[in-house]
């Protein structure tokens, strides 16, 4: 009995996080005109509850299996699997997608992207090991907004080079590199 719940249990949680796969990545193939991409919440950082899952599926097939195996080993193998899609689908839907277009924070949400042509400011902000770029647009609603980019160090001089040539053709003043954090506490 107890193996059946977990067999239809498992195959549900398989279904969903597979699906939850396929259409983030079906969105993230629907971008066009990609020039760069990374990781963007935290670069230092991984997908907190995709991890913990994994974790205590772990911890729990070790302790079931060391006291009484009364669920077979490959129910917490599906279980695993569907953490697996799980990390992978909230990892491609956290990058950072730049495109001919604009800017888009997190590939997972393409309704919060920047056009080239919405933004009437930019600045960077230099911290040694990380530097944030930090772009003043307008929204559709004709509101000001400001949009905080993490960019990693390896990609810094390829996204500065990008930006301006798309950029420094409409902006009229020079941009000033910032090394101070008060920038982006205004």
């Amino acid at each position: 009995m107890v193996n059946t719940i977990h067999t239809i249990l498992v195959l549900s949680f398989l279904g969903v996080t597979g699906l939850l796969l396929a259409m983030t990545t079906l969105h993230r193939l629907r971008i066009r005109g990609v020039r760069m991409t990374w990781y963007s919440p935290k670069l230092t950082t991984i997908p907190v509850w995709p991890t913990l899952f994994i974790g205590l599926v772990i911890v729990f097939l070790v302790y079931v299996q060391n006291t009484a195996p009364l669920l077979n080993s490959w129910i917490f193998g599906g279980y695993f699997l569907g953490g697996i899609f799980w990390f992978v689908a909230v990892a491609l839907s956290s990058t950072a997608v730049i495109t001919e277009y604009g800017i888009i924070p997190e590939a997972g949400r393409s309704n919060d992207a920047v056009g080239w042509g919405q933004i009437s400011d930019y600045f960077e902000v230099d911290e040694g090991k990380r530097t944030h770029f930090a772009f003043l647009y307008q929204d559709f609603m004709g509101e000001r907004q400001r949009l905080d980019l993490l960019v990693p160090m390896q990609n810094v001089e390829r996204f500065r080079s990008l930006i301006r040539s798309k950029l420094d053709v409409q902006i009229d003043h020079p941009v000033q590199r910032i090394s101070s954090r008060k920038a982006l506490e205004n």
